[in-house]
């Protein structure tokens, strides 16, 4: 019996082995910090072309208890913003468009004041333009609006969004308005919606059978009912039916954007020539506290997340729209590559920024 006390007494007393593989840690951390039954994430890494880890934890909607699984569709936010960008980098690639063209020569209906402004600020962030979500005093007002409603919006006299905030490409400034106006110049352009167009040119030819932007002819859960809310209750976000699409409005899933990965560093979406540009610093965006380049964040500069998240020659892009809080990120020099997509709030926010940098040191 004595024996028998000592060994239990040993055995109770040794630590739990720390798990080695990342498999093993990213579990580890998801059964320690992320509750099954609250609002939670999905999360995929790719690794030198490969797929080594792929998991879910948490609820997608409280109102049928639906559990988050990697075909779940999420608002991914800003991440929208990339994919618009690449749309237009077509565009430019073709011909159709180029970077230094005048927003007004498409749109001449806007305020005189945006007379500087070109497709390449738009992209940078550096066109002065106000915010038509984070300087409007009444989110509420955005309900339910189109693009044609957002369009009108911008250019009426009164809206207080003809100021700009500098003189277009002296500084940068995140803005979400100019995304939407990129959406309506490749509209102007080919004669199809944002929506018909990525899914003829970049979501079908990826394979990403479910991913689609919510607009006024799609909304989400059109598509079945495996789709996370945000906190696990809401549909609206910020309070409103947001319909406008170009800075934000694709849904998608961990399984997409992963073929979507593939398809963008297999060069298939643009060419090699173009992402590089693309990824290139166009300079600082103080108000998000970090570089930017052409529809992409950079690694670049001496911000929160260098050295934490980020390497100097990383390319990534965030996205944080209500309860979504989501971010692709894609390392070049470790090929290494993290999709998260959370409808938690800043809970699982905190926990995507704890998965990435775990990932990202596993590798270095």
């Amino acid at each position: 019996m004595l024996v028998f006390l000592l060994l239990v007494s040993c055995s109770e007393d040794e630590p739990t082995p720390v798990p080695t593989s990342l498999e093993g840690k990213i579990d580890a951390f998801l059964a320690s910090n992320q509750s099954p039954s609250q609002p939670g994430l999905s999360i995929a890494v790719r690794k030198d072309g490969q797929v080594v880890y792929q998991g879910n934890a948490g609820v997608a909607r409280f109102d049928v208890s639906q559990s988050i699984n990697s075909s779940t569709q999420f608002r991914i936010g800003s991440i929208s913003k990339p994919i618009t960008a690449l749309a237009i980098m077509q565009l430019v690639e073709q011909g159709q468009l180029n970077l230094d063209d005048l927003l007004l020569s498409f749109y001449p209906e806007l305020p005189a004041n945006f007379e500087q402004i070109t497709i390449r600020h738009l992209l940078a962030h550096r066109s002065g333009l106000l915010d038509y979500i984070e300087d409007n005093t009444d989110v509420t007002t955005l309900n339910d609006l189109n693009m044609e409603d957002a369009l009108n919006f911008i250019s009426s006299d009164n809206s207080g969004f003809e100021n700009l905030a500098f003189d277009p490409g002296t500084m940068g400034r995140y803005s979400n308005t100019g995304y939407v106006l990129l959406a309506l110049v490749l509209e102007k352009v080919t004669g199809k919606t944002l929506p018909e167009y990525l899914d003829q040119e970049i979501f079908t030819p990826a394979g990403m059978s479910t991913t689609f932007v919510i607009s006024e002819n799609e909304h989400l859960g059109d598509n079945g009912e495996n789709y996370a809310l945000s906190f696990g209750t809401d549909i609206k976000v910020k309070g409103f039916n947001s319909l406008i699409y170009g800075a934000s409005g694709v849904a998608s899933t961990t399984d997409d954007m992963l073929k979507f990965i593939d398809a963008l560093l297999s060069y298939e979406i643009v060419s090699k020539e173009t992402l590089d540009l693309m990824i290139q610093t166009q300079g600082s965006v103080p108000n998000i506290q970090t570089d930017y380049g052409l529809g992409w964040l950079t690694g670049t500069g001496n911000y929160w997340h260098t050295g934490f998240i980020t390497d100097v020659n990383d390319f990534w892009h965030s996205g944080g729209f209500d309860g979504y809080r989501t971010v692709l990120s894609i390392n070049p020099d470790l090929d290494l590559q993290v999709i998260i997509l959370t409808n938690g709030g800043d809970s699982t926010q905190e926990n995507m920024w704890s998965l990435l940098e775990l990932a990202r040191n596993h590798y270095k």
